[in-house]
């Protein structure tokens, strides 16, 4: 139990933030194991950190402990939680940031942290990460359970995550909800909504955006010929994507998260 792993995912950069919350974390647990997912969520962008964790999470070993500290109201009336689910433990602040795993994973229960003695002698109003999730992530590795943290809640924070809106058969309309680094748009249409074809294509007829239309469709980003026509293709998240070979879609097409895009397609 003591060597389970945590994860952490921050947007504190290149900072000592990041530092301070592994050493808290080691005091509590020295057998600890501990994997960075990203420092790099853009400050304050709960929506990134939230897909960023999704994308990431469901990789790790079972019972990993899951730490997102970006929290744009630390120090608020926001409450710090545990989310339970089958496999997976998640430890941050109540602003939304699980909004993922509460529509796409069977969540157990939410518990509100509220048992002090669990915290830093000293907690910060600016930091908790360190004061309260580093140290909690810690003494849960230790095998303490959930329900010593504090009590159940059930109206805990999240955001809509919408589906593609069906127009017809054949035809629905989407949106861009994250942007990769390499610039790939990554949309809300899974293969649920559109389906592969036997050879693993996408089984569109075309895709429509603000810049333009898009009909080439490939399996994978080599694939396409050039490095100057965009082209839809299915994603590892599991969600379609529009990329170019070797460029940025987004500044290619001048597309940002919340574009909408409508795609006609084979239906089956």
């Amino acid at each position: 139990m003591e060597d389970r792993i945590i994860s952490l995912l921050t947007d504190f950069g290149d900072s000592p933030y990041v530092g301070s919350m592994k050493g808290v974390i080691m005091k509590v647990n020295p057998s600890a194991h501990i994997i960075d997912i990203t420092h790099s969520i853009r400050r304050g962008d709960i929506r990134e950190a939230a897909f960023s964790l999704f994308m990431a999470y469901r990789y790790f070993p079972e019972f990993s402990i899951h730490v997102v500290v970006v929290d744009p109201t630390v120090g608020s009336e926001r409450r710090p939680i545990i989310v339970v689910t089958e496999k997976y433990y998640f430890v941050g602040p109540d602003n939304g940031v699980f909004s993922y795993i509460y529509k796409y994973d069977e969540v157990y229960k939410v518990v509100e942290i509220s048992e002090e003695h669990f915290f830093n002698e000293k907690v910060s109003n600016t930091f908790h990460g360190r004061d309260i999730f580093g140290p909690v992530a810690g003494w849960m590795s230790k095998g303490i359970d959930t329900s010593k943290f504090g009590e159940v809640i059930g109206d805990y924070k999240y955001f809509e995550i919408s589906d593609p809106q069906i127009i017809k058969p054949g035809a629905l309309k989407g949106k861009i909800i994250y942007v990769d680094r390499f610039g790939n748009l990554i949309t809300n249409i899974t293969e649920r909504h559109i389906p592969l074809t036997e050879k693993g294509y996408p089984d569109i007829v075309k895709v429509i955006t603000s810049s333009g239309e898009i009909t080439a469709r490939y399996r994978y980003y080599s694939e396409s010929p050039n490095n100057e026509d965009p082209f839809f293709i299915m994603g590892s998240s599991g969600f379609y994507e529009i990329a170019v070979n070797g460029r940025s879609a987004r500044e290619k097409l001048k597309l940002k998260i919340g574009s909408e895009i409508g795609v006609l397609y084979n239906p089956r």
